[in-house]
């Protein structure tokens, strides 16, 4: 599977050269890597052409004005020439050198539109590492939480099904685009329990002066696709069921849950199912 990374910037050079040589560091590399360069006036273009000449890998600097990420990231999904492709952004950084060749792996073997992992979460200083986890994804978890962009590998193909992102939206397009192509498109997907990205917190939808205004565009969002009934199942789900053993089955009598969602953990050298998922250990 071959896979394009990614990476919108602007203006964040010391950081972007660790997400550069995150993927340079990759067993298997991407088969291009294309940065979408909002007019940086930094060491921007001089880390990308330091980083260029030392890849054997294409690397594609665009260099244009754009209104916001989404339409960075919808630039990308036009430009990209591989199977698939992976959002690594200036300052976050793919977790060890074997993450595209499983992820890639994982979407070849299972023909599944999109896989997702696990992230660890960076932040303060010193640096305190979280670990955000995407083991139990259904319809009721979508109400409230995302899967974390950094997480997420996509076949090119699925955004000729679902479309690209909402560039109208500021912080919450990517929740956006997954309500649609899960819940209007029915995609098929893959979790892996493994990390898959280093995510610094501190960007536009965690920078403590937009957190409201996040809020009310996640739930503008939300009341697109879910109905009030919904919207208090997911309340429940989340404080209760899914605390307790089966509470997820006995719930799913009353409120469809499921999504095509493949569990996954790696064994040695194969893929293995991970009956355990659907609980919270």
């Amino acid at each position: 599977m071959n896979i394009s990374i990614v990476t919108p910037t602007w203006n964040r050079a010391a950081m972007l050269r660790s997400c550069l040589d995150s993927v340079k560091s990759q067993n298997t590399p991407p088969c291009e890597h294309i940065i979408v360069d909002n007019l940086s006036t930094d060491e921007t273009t001089g880390v990308i052409k330091d980083y260029a000449d030392s890849v054997s890998y294409p690397v594609h600097h665009v260099r244009e004005k754009d209104s916001g990420i989404y339409q960075a990231m919808n630039k990308g999904v036009h430009r990209v020439s591989g199977d698939a492709l992976h959002f690594l952004n200036d300052d976050d950084m793919l977790c060890d050198e074997n993450v595209l060749l499983i992820m890639g792996q994982c979407l070849s073997r299972y023909h599944v539109d999109i896989a997702f992992g696990d992230v660890i979460l960076l932040s303060g200083a010193p640096l305190a590492h979280n670990y955000r986890r995407h083991r139990q994804v259904n319809r009721l978890t979508l109400v409230e939480r995302t899967i974390t962009q950094q997480a997420l590998f996509y076949r090119r193909s699925v955004f000729d099904r679902c479309g690209v992102f909402d560039a109208h939206l500021r912080i919450a397009a990517d929740h956006e685009w997954l309500l649609r192509a899960f819940l209007l498109h029915n995609i098929s997907a893959a979790y892996v329990k493994r990390p898959v990205a280093l995510f610094r917190t501190g960007g536009v939808s965690n920078d403590m002066q937009t957190r409201e205004a996040h809020r009310l565009e996640r739930e503008k969002v939300t009341a697109q696709y879910f109905t009030q009934r919904e919207i208090r199942a997911a309340r429940l789900y989340r404080g209760v069921f899914r605390k307790i053993p089966f509470g997820a089955t006995m719930l799913g009598l009353l409120i469809p849950l499921r999504l095509d969602v493949k569990n996954l953990r790696v064994g040695r050298q194969r893929f293995l199912p991970d009956p355990t998922a659907w609980f919270d250990l």
